[in-house]
């Protein structure tokens, strides 16, 4: 009978639905108003921080000054990193120099200072429910 009890409270337990929450962030430092601003939700260090498509969410969002606001909503609870890119010219991807370095801005969660491109530990965080985050622009 302990069993069948047991059994029943871990099928429970697993069938809850798993927590969403909407990720609001303020992104600053905008050096212009002009193409777009992208986010992109990772879970994968494999992916992060350049593949955008693989995200677990993405939004984008015009960019019209030096402060914005961005929702990433109905994202599960976990562990995420964020990058974000200020697409200037709106060509969908990060512009770089010839040298590889980018030419237009980006920040990630925790805004962690950056030799070389960001990586996924420093830009870690949890989200359980709804969560708001500011992220700051670096150029070079």
């Amino acid at each position: 009978m302990r069993a069948l009890i047991l059994s029943l409270a871990i099928a429970i337990l697993a069938a809850q639905p798993v927590v969403a929450g909407t990720l609001t962030v303020t992104v600053s430092g905008l050096r212009s108003a002009s193409g777009a601003v992208i986010a992109a939700l990772h879970r994968d260090p494999e992916r992060f921080p350049a593949d955008w498509q693989g995200a677990v969410a993405r939004v984008a969002v015009p960019a019209s000054g030096e402060v914005i606001t961005l929702e990433l909503p109905s994202v599960a609870s976990g562990r995420y990193a964020l990058i974000v890119v200020h697409d200037e010219d709106g060509n969908g991807e990060m512009s770089k120099t010839f040298l590889g370095l980018p030419k237009e801005g980006f920040g990630t969660s925790n805004n962690p200072t950056f030799l070389g491109p960001p990586r996924f530990g420093p830009a870690l965080f949890e989200l359980a429910g709804d969560r708001s985050m500011a992220v700051r622009m670096v150029y070079f």
